[in-house]
């Protein structure tokens, strides 16, 4: 009984992850609302389209409406979004808010930003209102389950003062955790462990139940600066109409050798300057939408799959890779392992390519989602 004690303890130790103490916790969750003709008429009637900002006082009233249910909830840091674009949250120690084409940044700091805004063009009808909830304090990934169940009580509220069917909300919970995989090469010696249990199974330890009609992804995503020592020992001929051929094929191999080293069977390496996406999708379909890339991944199938898009003519700024998980990669309810293959692939791509880790970052962001309907 002892021995098999042990090799079980010696087995799990292998799921938990040691990551640098500066490690950086996000969590956000979006409350996705379509926008409908029925919605329109209830918040303000007919809609003028003859004026310049037809939809401006419904916007208006709508966020009006909004926040004030949620500051019944005491949630400090809550933005209204309707503008056609993707929704990203990203740490800074200054709050900031910055748009693309197709993207909408959120800077902030959990510590010490809060706001209520909206950001909205009463010039144009959008496909859905996003309620963005932003985590605030010092324990976000300890407290996440409190918060996520105050958001949920928060939209049932919501949707019943809009008089919206039920489940008509989708909430989707998004947690990030980003470190440099070689801090400690930069003298970083103090680090937290974590074992990144599946998010319903840890909220359930945080005492807060999840409905059960529920689905959950977990992926990383390394950011990988095109630093000029990658490109040394390749053959760049810039009068030529695919100048980086070499330097791509290099990099795909170097990416190829790492995944089957460190037993990765489903990944992507996009190197074509669009930012990856990353969502639940039963079909598994990536499509490349303008500055985005779409990535469906059904966590069910455990088939070996790797997506490579990169472009001979095009230098870009940042190559990324993304490590996805399927359940095959979930032991015991946490995907401590997989988030550990990751490093070590991560690590394996970089001595292929001479990374000269004592004072370049390779940034991880591990990401949990969980999506539900209210």
């Amino acid at each position: 009984m002892r021995r098999a004690s042990s090799i079980l303890k010696k087995h799990r130790a292998g799921e938990r992850v040691y990551l640098p103490n500066d490690s950086r916790d996000n969590q956000y969750i979006l409350a996705e609302i379509p926008l409908t003709d029925s919605l329109i008429e209830k918040i303000s009637g007919t809609i003028d389209e003859t004026l310049a900002k037809p939809y401006q006082r419904f916007y208006q009233t709508l966020s009006h409406k909004i926040f004030g249910v949620v500051e019944k909830y005491d949630l400090s840091h809550v933005n209204f979004v309707a503008n056609n674009r993707l929704v990203r949250v990203r740490y800074s120690g200054e709050q900031r808010v910055l748009h693309t084409e197709q993207q909408s940044y959120f800077f902030y700091c959990p510590q010490h930003n809060s706001t209520f805004k909206g950001y909205y063009d009463g010039a144009v009808r959008v496909r859905k209102i996003k309620v963005l909830f932003l985590a605030t304090g010092e324990e976000l990934r300890s407290n996440a389950g409190k918060f996520h169940n105050t958001v949920y009580q928060a939209v049932k509220e919501i949707s019943t003062t809009l008089g919206l069917p039920e489940n008509e909300i989708k909430l989707r919970d998004h947690q990030h955790l980003t470190f440099d995989v070689f801090a400690k090469e930069k003298g970083a010696s103090n680090t937290l462990s974590h074992t990144f249990r599946e998010i319903a199974e840890r909220y359930e330890s945080q005492n807060q139940n999840i409905d059960s009609n529920h689905t959950s992804i977990t992926y990383a995503i390394a950011s990988i600066p095109m630093a000029r020592r990658l490109l040394k020992g390749t053959d760049i001929d810039y009068l030529s109409d695919s100048p980086f051929t070499e330097l791509y094929q290099k990099i795909e191999q170097a990416f190829k050798n790492s995944c089957n080293s460190n037993k990765i069977n489903q990944a992507a390496l996009i190197a074509n300057g669009v930012s990856p996406f990353v969502r639940y999708d039963e079909s598994e379909v990536a499509e490349i939408r303008g500055e985005l890339i779409s990535i469906g991944i059904n966590p069910n199938n455990s088939e070996t799959r790797f997506c490579i898009h990169w472009d001979a003519d095009k230098l870009v700024d940042t190559l990324r890779i993304v490590f996805i998980a399927d359940k095959s990669d979930e032991t015991h309810n946490n995907y401590g392992k997989f988030v550990n293959q990751t490093i070590s692939a991560v690590k394996a791509f970089a001595d292929e390519v001479n990374w000269k880790k004592e004072s370049d970052d390779i940034m991880i962001r591990i990401h949990q989602h969980l999506m539900l309907q209210v």
